[in-house]
């Protein structure tokens, strides 16, 4: 007949058993959280100032769990830095997150209730704090959308005008666009048949007919008006 086990001794096994087995449970998982900790965020693809900016926004996820991170609070994140393309997130265990990120084109610059914006290619406009100027990019005036700006530029360069030489953009509540070279001459576009007229311009480029030409005026179909400097 197997030995009998007093009832309170039973007891007081089995508290140690809990109590021995419960220090062991919390040890592991003090030391896994520990050891799983975000304890560095690489970056990769901006500038110094750039980094700086975007890691001091990351800080918080730091000392998180990287099984428990969701990615797409860091993207949330991540998403409200304007001047940004594209976005990769890798996980690299035990307590590292890699991101490599993509700059968007900077088109140009221009100024919102007297405060100053780039011009993403993404089609964002970029506040000046979030981003180190360009000087080397034009300065767009009026109340436009990006994408009329874009179309802009795209049908100007499918005509193999050069928008380096474009220092300012003029746009117009009737939808029609000047341009300021920098040679200071002026084109003045209509607000349809862009094409055309830039075809038109082109044309009078390539004949040298705008030397001493201060402006090309294009806004009437079929009406070119050449102001000279001398007017």
């Amino acid at each position: 007949m197997p030995p009998q086990i007093n009832k309170y001794k039973f007891y007081i096994y089995l508290f140690f058993f809990i109590f021995l087995t419960s220090i062991f449970n919390f040890k592991f998982l003090e030391y896994c959280n520990f050891k799983f900790s975000i304890n560095k965020i690489d970056i990769n693809g901006l500038s110094h100032n750039e980094k700086k900016i975007v890691e001091n926004k990351l800080n918080d996820f730091k000392k998180s769990n990287i099984f428990t991170l969701r990615e797409d609070a860091v993207l949330k994140t991540l998403e409200s830095f304007d001047f940004l393309e594209k976005i990769y997130i890798n996980k690299i265990l035990p307590s590292t997150i890699n991101i490599k990120l993509t700059k968007t084109a900077i088109i140009g610059k221009t100024l919102i209730n007297g405060e100053i914006f780039f011009i993403g290619k993404n089609g964002k406009f970029i506040n000046s704090n979030q981003f180190i100027e360009n000087n080397d990019i034009p300065l767009v005036f009026g109340d436009f959308k990006i994408e009329e700006y874009k179309n802009l530029q795209n049908i100007l360069t499918d005509h193999q005008v050069d928008i380096a030489k474009i220092k300012k953009y003029f746009f117009y509540k009737n939808k029609r666009w000047d341009l300021l070279f920098s040679n200071d001459l002026t084109l003045m576009l209509p607000s349809k048949n862009v094409e055309k007229s830039i075809k038109i311009y082109k044309k009078l480029l390539n004949d040298d007919n705008l030397i001493n030409i201060k402006i090309v005026d294009l806004r009437v179909l079929n009406q070119i008006i050449l102001t000279d400097f001398n007017e």
